[in-house]
């Protein structure tokens, strides 16, 4: 698979940017700029179909139609989007979700209390429903759930949180972005209300191309207020005096979109149609289990289980410093958060790699 991307050597960064598949800029070029160039304005029928394969292939790998998807620039952004059209919520105004999810989550849900929301976080071990269960009571409205978390690479058991979250009459919203990609994800089987995710990480699609999947029930009782023609039911209609949301997700669309970066991940889903996704899961998990042999089992902050974690190996080893000094000199690509060092895995990651990094973990060469 490597072959089919630019790779940098020992990189270990899949959660954060997703390596460039090589075929990426001739289909930019093709979608994107010949048109602009041959056509100027008359490039949009070309550029629209762009943002339509996107939504098509995009569910084929996520199990959705496309009429639930709809491209956005960033999972902020579709947060926001979607918490100001709900319904609403007066009586249930309790926003739950967890304090390890991704930073950006809790500043767009904070915002959500000039609604009239209240955030509440749960306590205790993410991966437990009954830890979720003692934090849920009759005035949770709306439940927010990672799948993979960034900083531990343990996995929220989606599927029970969004039945739970049915039984009690909660809207849930399931964040996939270190998910997607690097394990399997099915939202025909989870059945959440809402679901967000970028391709940046282990999609590599590249930066501007993310998603919000909306239920069926979902569009049709959410009501946006950042609109825009490209929300409108008809776009192209052109009546000032009359605007009537779309009938799919694309209600959350806004104004006028930038085809670019989905001209980027068309390239990219393209390559996981002939890669196969299954594929890519195993090869990552395979990789994760090497890893997690080379090191003490107290180091390990992610799961050692495979159907527990995502797509990256966190270990907190007792000498940081020297670690951290050992990886620079070994020119390995990864990061450190307060939770431990973070390295992730993908297809393009090749077995030498591994079982250097391996090595350095087993033999305590730092």
């Amino acid at each position: 698979m490597r072959e089919h991307f630019h790779v940098p050597d020992n990189y270990f960064l899949s959660h954060s940017v997703g390596c460039l598949p090589k075929s990426v800029p001739d289909e930019l070029d093709q979608a994107y700029f010949e048109p602009w160039k041959a056509l100027g304005g008359d490039a949009w029928p070309g550029w629209l179909d762009v943002l339509d394969t996107f939504r098509t292939r995009l569910g084929v790998l996520l199990g959705s139609p496309a009429r639930n998807l709809c491209p956005q620039t960033n999972v902020s952004s579709g947060l926001t989007k979607l918490l100001y059209a709900l319904p609403d919520r007066s009586d249930k105004s309790t926003i739950l979700c967890s304090a390890e999810d991704f930073p950006t989550i809790g500043f767009v849900l904070k915002q959500a209390e000039r609604m009239g929301w209240r955030v509440r976080f749960m306590r205790g071990d993410v991966t437990d429903m009954n830890a979720w269960a003692q934090a849920w009571d009759g005035e949770v409205g709306l439940v927010h759930i990672t799948h993979a978390f960034s900083n531990t690479s343990r996995l929220a058991p989606v599927g029970e949180l969004c039945a739970l979250a049915r039984e009690r009459g909660a809207i849930s919203v399931v964040d996939i972005a270190q998910s997607a990609g690097a394990i399997p994800v099915d939202l025909s089987k989870w059945r959440p209300d809402f679901t967000l995710g970028t391709g940046v990480k282990f999609l590599c699609f590249g930066p501007g191309a993310c998603f919000l999947y909306a239920s069926d029930e979902m569009i049709e009782t959410s009501q946006p207020l950042d609109v825009g023609w490209f929300s409108h039911e008809d776009p192209f209609e052109m009546d000032i005096h009359d605007f009537r949301y779309a009938d799919s997700a694309v209600r959350f669309f806004g104004g006028t979109p930038s085809p670019a970066p989905f001209a980027m991940a068309n390239a990219a889903l393209d390559l996981w149609d002939r890669v196969g996704p299954e594929r890519v899961h195993t090869k990552i998990q395979e990789h994760l289990d090497l890893l997690c042999a080379s090191v003490p089992a107290n180091w390990l902050v992610s799961p050692s289980d495979r159907a527990a974690r995502g797509g990256t190996l966190v270990i907190d080893p007792p000498d940081r410093d020297g670690l951290r000094s050992a990886l620079a000199a070994a020119n390995i690509r990864s990061d450190e958060r307060k939770e431990g060092f973070r390295f992730s895995v993908h297809g393009y990651t090749e077995t030498p790699e591994i079982d250097h990094l391996a090595t350095m973990f087993a033999a305590d060469e730092y």
